[in-house]
C-alpha cells in the first residue's frame, strides 16, 4: 500500500513540477516586462539587471494618458468588438445552415472555408489591399473589420458547426410543429443551447482581432491605427524605449487577460463540444 502511494505521489509530483516549470517559463517574460515598466529610464540598462525597481516609477503609465495610445486603445476596442459581433452573427447562421441543410456543393464549400486558413497571411495581403482600395475602405474601421472577419470566420464556423451537429433534432422538430420559422428556431432554440460555443468563439474572435498586427499595419491609417501597431512606434532610430513599450504592452494585454479569465470555462467547454461530433 505504501509503495503504491509512493508511486502515485511520484507520478503526480512529476506532473506538478513539470507544470510549474512550464508556467515559470511562460510568466518570466511577463514579469520582466512588468518590472521594466516600473523602472526609471536610467535603470533599464543597469547591469546586472534588477528584478525589484528602486525607486518604483509610474511615469510610463501616466504618460499613456497623455499620448496617442489612448486613441489607439479605442481603435482596437471598436475594431475587435465589431469583428467579434459580425463573426458571431454570420458564424451562427452559417454553422446552422451547414449542419441542418443539404445543398449542392455543401461539403466543398465547407472544406474550402476551412482550408482558407492554410494560406499564409503575406500571400493574401495584396489581394486584400486591392479589394479594399477598390471599395474605398483602406484606412477605415469597416475595412479592418471586414479583413478580420474573413480571417476569423473559418474557425468560428467550424467550431459552431461541430456544436450544432450535436444538438438533438427532436427539439427543433417539436418547435417546427409548433409553428416556429427558421429564424425563430435559431433565435429561441439553437442560440440559447449553444451559448458555451458562442462564448468560446466570441473570446477567440476578440483576442485574435485585438492582437492582430500585420493586417492592421498595412490597412490602417493614422486615425484608425490599433494599439498593436502603435507599440511599434516605441522603436525608432534612437533605439527602443523599453519602459514605455513595456507599460503599453501590459495595458494592451489587460482586456484579453480579463476576457479569458472570465470566460475560461466557456472556452474549454465550447472547444471540446465543438471538436467532437456525437
Amino acid at each position: 500500500m505504501n509503495k503504491w502511494l509512493g508511486t502515485r505521489f511520484a507520478e503526480h509530483g512529476a506532473v506538478y513540477i513539470s507544470a510549474l516549470i512550464l508556467c515559470s517559463f511562460s510568466l518570466i517574460p511577463v514579469l520582466w516586462g512588468l518590472v521594466t515598466s516600473l523602472k526609471p529610464e536610467n535603470m533599464v540598462y543597469v547591469q546586472p539587471p534588477r528584478w525589484i525597481p528602486n525607486p518604483i516609477d509610474f511615469s510610463h503609465y501616466t504618460g499613456i494618458l497623455e499620448s496617442k495610445m489612448t486613441r489607439y486603445f479605442l481603435n482596437s476596442s471598436v475594431i475587435a468588438a465589431g469583428a467579434t459581433l459580425f463573426s458571431l452573427i454570420i458564424g451562427v447562421m452559417a454553422a446552422y445552415g451547414f449542419s441542418r441543410f443539404k445543398f449542392p456543393g455543401r461539403n466543398l464549400l465547407l472544406w474550402s472555408i476551412v482550408f482558407s486558413k492554410l494560406f499564409p497571411r503575406v500571400v493574401i495581403i495584396v489581394p486584400f489591399y486591392i479589394t479594399l482600395r477598390n471599395l474605398q475602405l483602406l484606412g477605415t474601421y469597416r475595412g479592418l473589420i471586414l479583413v478580420y472577419l474573413i480571417v476569423i470566420l473559418p474557425v468560428a464556423v467550424w467550431l459552431l458547426k461541430g456544436f450544432v451537429d450535436n444538438l438533438p433534432r427532436e427539439v427543433e422538430e417539436a418547435a417546427v410543429i409548433d409553428g416556429c420559422s427558421v429564424f425563430s428556431l435559431l433565435w429561441r432554440i439553437v442560440i440559447p443551447i449553444t451559448l458555451p460555443a458562442i462564448a468560446a468563439v466570441a473570446m477567440y474572435s476578440f483576442i485574435l482581432a485585438w492582437n492582430e498586427f500585420l493586417f492592421a499595419l498595412v490597412f490602417s491609417s493614422a486615425g484608425t491605427r490599433p494599439i498593436s501597431v502603435g507599440l511599434a512606434f516605441f522603436i525608432d532610430e534612437s533605439g527602443v524605449r523599453w519602459g514605455d513599450l513595456m507599460a503599453n504592452s501590459i495595458v494592451m494585454s489587460l482586456p484579453a487577460i480579463i476576457i479569458f479569465s472570465l470566460g475560461q470555462k466557456y472556452l474549454v467547454q465550447g472547444l471540446s463540444d465543438g471538436a467532437v461530433k456525437g
